[in-house]
């Protein structure tokens, strides 16, 4: 009797532990020594760079029942990291970390600072241009807007993306802006 409680057991979880989304994480890293000077003294340091890749793997519907499946393209979110270790200890000191969305067919950067993050368009030349900062909120997720066009109230849904909702006056309604994970690395 106790072999069949832990196979039905065995039976129920398997199926339950089995249910999670897919996702495939790309992760580089690159490390570069560099010499600089210090006053008098020549001083050597290693900067890494670590880029990190997320996406949902989706396969094509029509192709439900065979056995090799074709990949369908899915959104992806870009985190590239620097790091610098120019000190005694063998700990790399984190410089700037970035994430990289698109909206509206603009690529956008997140780039965090201390209180939340600065938003950037790319231009152009693809350079980027500050828009509008975020910061915390005492609401964890939440983050107050503001921007060049418009202020409002941000926040992070669970497929990743960021969410902004605006009072617009010549509407005299709420509008919203979403910046979707951006499909490839800048």
């Amino acid at each position: 009797m106790k072999n069949y409680i832990y196979i039905m057991a065995l039976l129920i979880c398997v199926p339950i532990m089995a249910q999670e989304k897919p996702t495939e994480i790309k992760k580089e890293t690159k490390v570069k020594e560099v010499k600089y000077t210090d006053g008098d003294k020549t001083k050597e340091g290693k900067i890494k760079v670590v880029t990190k890749e997320t996406s949902k793997v989706k396969l094509d519907a029509d192709d439900k029942y065979k056995l090799n499946q074709d990949r369908v393209p899915t959104d992806k979110k870009v985190t590239t990291t620097i790091m610098i270790d120019n000190d005694a200890d063998k700990a790399y000191d984190v410089l700037t970390s970035e994430t990289y969305y698109i909206s509206a067919d603009k690529d956008y950067k997140f780039s965090p600072n201390t209180s939340g993050f600065m938003m950037a368009l790319a231009n152009d030349k693809n350079e980027f241009v500050e828009i509008g900062k975020a910061w915390n909120t005492h609401s964890p997720g939440s983050y107050i807007i503001k921007g060049e066009t418009f202020n409002g109230i941000g926040y992070f849904d669970k497929d990743g993306s960021f969410i902004v909702e605006y009072y617009d006056e010549d509407s005299e309604s709420i509008k919203t802006i979403t910046y979707n994970e951006k499909e490839d690395a800048m």
